[in-house]
């Protein structure tokens, strides 16, 4: 089977960040034909048209380009009062601005949120905004609620949540590698 490469994007900027712990353990726990390559997403100015006037920052062109080189993106993401973080939020603002090279990429979410709600608000505007642009969007999101219960004391995944996360990006793979709708 011909090797995945998928990216992650994190939406959250804290160094000790749950959702980042769920990155990796995504990445730990990819199968063997599938690359999961964090990308980061910090020195993303907010969007603003005056700055994409004078020039496409460098930071969103390179966005753009591991964003369309990539066979699938993956948004870990914490919530934030029922929504998307602003930085997250932000790269998908300058992911839909030109050169758009992410049409037609396929695009999922994870969250990891403290409360049993598994990040309904999160992922339910995530589904909200990509369903509007132009990518694939695979029908399933991940919620891992209660976080406390699945990270061990250094702040990692533990191995029950590490199956869960690889099970779902195992999904997302077939997804990925699947023919786009007619």
């Amino acid at each position: 089977m011909e090797s995945l490469n998928l990216v992650a994007l994190v939406g959250s900027l804290r160094v000790g960040s749950v959702n980042r712990a769920a990155a990796r353990a995504a990445i730990s726990g990819a199968a063997d034909d599938v690359t999961l390559t964090l990308h980061p997403i910090a020195d993303l100015p907010f969007y603003n048209g005056d700055v994409e006037e004078q020039g496409v920052p460098t930071a969103v062109e390179l966005l753009h380009d591991v964003v369309g080189e990539s066979d699938g993106v993956i948004l870990f993401s914490p919530e934030y009062n029922s929504s998307l973080p602003a930085v997250m939020k932000n790269a998908i603002d300058w992911l839909s601005r030109p050169p758009r090279r992410f049409e037609g990429v396929p695009f999922t979410m994870i969250s990891a949120t403290p409360g049993g709600r598994v990040g309904l608000g999160v992922r339910g505007h995530f589904v909200d905004i990509m369903s509007h642009l132009p990518v694939r969007l695979f029908d399933e999101t991940l919620g891992l609620g209660r976080y406390f219960d699945r990270v061990d004391e250094n702040g990692e995944f533990t191995e029950a949540s590490v199956a869960e996360i690889a099970e779902f990006i195992g999904r997302f793979a077939d997804f990925a590698r699947s023919e786009p709708a007619a």
